[in-house]
């Protein structure tokens, strides 16, 4: 069993005592199941100190991205599994701002409501915008990038009865082979940065871990 610690962690962290005792207990009984599950796993145990660490460094990104405390709680009991890939998280938020709308929220709600969409590994994600781009598709949305399926991807690119300039594949194994030959180690975190929608998090987010933020 998961010690009393952990449910303290928990219970200060995310000031669980705001919640009402079904939301409170729910939470609760799904990061319990993940961390006796954890054990088992290759991560030494999750001990309290590295479960500190890596809550402290999730809530510090979701703060920075605009999430309240209610919002951390819901985005931790959809995958909880977010507090190993807190950096992978990182990166893809990054990489998915080519889908923004002027209000600059589309990754925030999928993150909250639709988190499991996060799971999609980012090398994917990097080689269908290589794709999108390289064909002249030029169109980036969540659903292409994030959502829609191998088939479903692959499709846009086929060649079909009307043809279309960036459908230059005959087939689905084409398309996928072409996928998996991006090299995933051109992928530079710094050119994602860069870009407007970024700007504020980047500055948020990096500038409180070296204790400069604003």
């Amino acid at each position: 069993m998961v010690d009393y610690e952990f449910i303290k962690l928990f219970m200060d962290k995310l000031d669980l005592s705001n919640l009402s005792e079904n939301e409170r207990n729910s939470f609760l009984a799904i990061m319990i199941k993940y961390l006796d599950h954890g054990r088992k796993d290759a991560i030494n145990g999750r001990t309290l100190l590295y479960v500190e660490s890596q809550l402290d460094k999730l809530l510090n990104l979701l703060e920075c991205i605009g999430c309240t405390k209610e919002e951390c709680v819901k985005v931790l009991s959809n995958l909880p599994s977010l507090l190993n890939t807190v950096d992978d998280l990182y990166n893809k938020y990054l990489l998915l701002g080519i889908v923004e709308d002027v209000d600059n929220s589309i990754r925030k709600d999928k993150l909250i409501n639709k988190t499991k969409d996060y799971m999609v590994g980012i090398s994917k994600i990097y080689a269908r915008y290589r794709l999108i781009m390289e064909s002249g598709y030029n169109v980036f949305s969540w659903n292409i990038l994030m959502h829609a399926t191998d088939s479903e991807f692959c499709k846009v690119f086929m060649r079909g009865k009307y043809f279309k300039p960036y459908q230059s594949f005959s087939d689905k194994d084409s398309v996928m082979r072409w996928l998996d030959q991006v090299d995933f180690g051109e992928f530079d975190i710094e050119q994602w940065k860069g870009l407007e929608v970024n700007k504020e998090l980047v500055a948020k987010y990096e500038g409180k871990k070296t204790g400069i933020s604003k």
